[in-house]
């Protein structure tokens, strides 16, 4: 049983106050949380799962017992889920990826990352409770692909990874590498949550500068109305 691992133990412990730390970022449950915030975090995990998972396929496949298949991956599925929040395919492509990815030539960084996003799918089922239960009108065909991964239908899957990731553990534990899988998986989520950070910055930002361009157009708009009626009121 993966619960049974020490490695697994050793990594739950390790990385408790960074999940919460991303759980404070991701922050779902506030009242005012809409389809708007849905679509952007979808935004911002698909710049990350899109090119760390294209990473993981090229290099990954040296050290996993089985390939990072396409039906593992979980960007796919997030571009399911924007197309369905009416985005393009040309508007998915012009998203900005992260460029600060964790470091994956081995197999106990590989381990390290795979534990955190294979091991996510946990609180994505919270998250999909959640959705269920309120009016984004978020279901797993219609925009919440990615967050029901813990679906009966993906159960015999998870039991692969969970196998995958017991096989690793083991090579890890023989080979005295488990800080390095630890320090992977603790590298992954800060990626993460700085990622996530660096979006919600730039989204204050760029909301900052629409306001700031919409009140000059609005005060030119004035001006210009006020000069024309000071023309008129000379010709007159």
């Amino acid at each position: 049983m993966l619960l049974d691992s020490l490695l697994f133990e050793t990594l739950h412990q390790a990385t408790r106050l960074a999940h919460r730390r991303l759980e404070r970022q991701v922050d779902i449950y506030r009242p005012n949380f809409d389809i708007h915030n849905y679509r952007r975090l979808l935004q911002g995990f698909w710049g990350f799962y899109q090119p760390l998972e294209r990473k993981l396929a090229v290099l990954a496949d040296h050290n996993l017992p089985t390939s990072y298949s396409q039906q593992r991956r979980k960007a796919p599925r997030l571009e399911q889920d924007l197309l369905a929040l009416r985005m393009t395919e040309a508007d998915i492509a012009a998203l900005p990826l992260c460029g600060r990815l964790p470091v994956i030539p081995t197999l106990p960084q590989v381990s390290g990352v795979l534990y955190v996003i294979d091991g996510a799918a946990l609180g994505e089922r919270i998250a999909t409770i959640h959705f269920g239960s309120n009016n984004l009108g978020i279901s797993p065909s219609q925009g919440g692909s990615f967050f029901s991964s813990l679906s009966a239908f993906h159960g015999p899957f998870l039991d692969t990874c969970r196998q995958d990731f017991i096989v690793m553990a083991e090579a890890v534990e023989e080979s005295g590498h488990q800080d390095l899988v630890v320090q992977s998986a603790i590298d992954t989520l800060e990626c993460l949550e700085r990622w996530l950070d660096h979006r919600k910055q730039s989204h204050v930002k760029n909301s900052m500068l629409m306001n700031s361009m919409r009140w000059n157009a609005q005060l030119e708009s004035e001006l210009f109305r006020t000069e024309r009626i000071g023309d008129i009121d000379k010709v007159a």
